[in-house]
């Protein structure tokens, strides 16, 4: 098949007209039902928690931030204080005694 057949084949796909006119028949009747339909039903309660997920996103920052900033936040204690306990717990699951 040459370009010429296949140019004048997509012509003539171009230029045929479907009937649509039972498709089109009672089309926004439909949409309106269908439409009235989805506003009956009730709203999940899962729908109204998604929306409050910026909310929450929002405190677990908020908390993070006064945990690190917040007074008495002093890095050199914690990371003495879990180092400490590391060493501990090593030393438990290894011998099985703890100090």
């Amino acid at each position: 098949m040459n370009d010429e057949q296949l140019d004048k084949l997509f012509h003539a796909a171009r230029s045929a007209q479907p009937d649509t006119s039972r498709a089109e028949y009672g089309f926004e009747t439909r949409l309106l039902a269908s439409l009235r339909a989805r506003q009956e039903q009730p709203v999940p309660w899962f729908a109204f928690a998604w929306k409050l997920v910026p909310v929450f996103a929002a405190v677990v920052l908020a908390l993070g931030v006064w945990t690190v900033m917040g007074p008495g936040a002093n890095s050199s204690d914690l990371q003495s204080a879990i180092a400490g306990d590391h060493e501990d717990n090593v030393l438990a699951s290894l011998t099985g005694e703890s100090q």
